[in-house]
């Protein structure tokens, strides 16, 4: 399989570009700076913004399925979770490529369950509320691509692992355990073997 990341240059980025690499996957990354992707195990590089439609069309020119792991630093008024997705949808009609992964959040509902988690998802919430703001635009933006997407809302990710790993446990409902967390590298498993997998195809998946 041809893979396209966007956002490649962030932990979830590269994890997954390790993991696809030792799977026997083709991988192109996509990243602003190319020279952040030293070391890593990849096919090609395109460089370039996001919101760039030019180099959005190149990286996904081959691909048989994307996937999106945007980690928003710097100004959080950057709309990259929103105009940077509709760049890279608009891309992938055009070349008809109809598989998406998203990779987002569970801090905001619909995606919570239970009174501790909806505490502590309302105090993260007060301080990134532009960024939860783009996240809510973002799932919309997906849900009417009529792509074949799916969205992995991990509660925490943290270092661990090797690229060779069982996937992360992921669930359709989202977990009463607001402090649960996974390893970059298991969820890059999970990505990898959610891609051929039609019942997630338009929903999502928590981790």
């Amino acid at each position: 399989m041809n893979i396209t990341v966007f956002g490649a240059t962030g932990r979830t980025g590269r994890a997954l570009l390790e993991a696809a690499h030792h799977r026997g996957h083709r991988t192109t990354a996509h990243a602003r700076d190319a020279t952040r992707l030293s070391g890593t195990l990849t096919d090609l590089v395109v460089t370039g913004s996001v919101l760039d439609p030019a180099t959005a069309d190149d990286a996904v020119r081959e691909a048989d399925a994307v996937v999106i792991a945007f980690g928003l630093r710097g100004n959080p008024a950057t709309p990259l979770y929103t105009d940077g997705t509709r760049t890279i949808i608009e891309a992938m009609h055009k070349r008809n490529v109809p598989r998406l992964v998203v990779i987002s959040e569970a801090a905001y509902p619909p995606h919570l369950r239970g009174a501790t988690a909806r505490v502590i998802a309302a105090a993260y919430r007060a301080f990134n509320a532009r960024a939860i703001r783009q996240r809510r635009e973002q799932d919309a933006i997906v849900e009417a691509s009529r792509l074949d997407w799916t969205f992995l809302r991990p509660t925490r990710l943290v270092p661990g692992d090797t690229p060779v790993v069982r996937p992360a446990r992921a669930s359709f409902t989202p977990y009463l355990t607001p402090v649960r967390s996974a390893s970059y590298a298991g969820m890059a498993a999970l990505v990898l073997d959610t891609l051929n997998s039609p019942p997630t195809y338009r929903r999502s998946l928590y981790l």
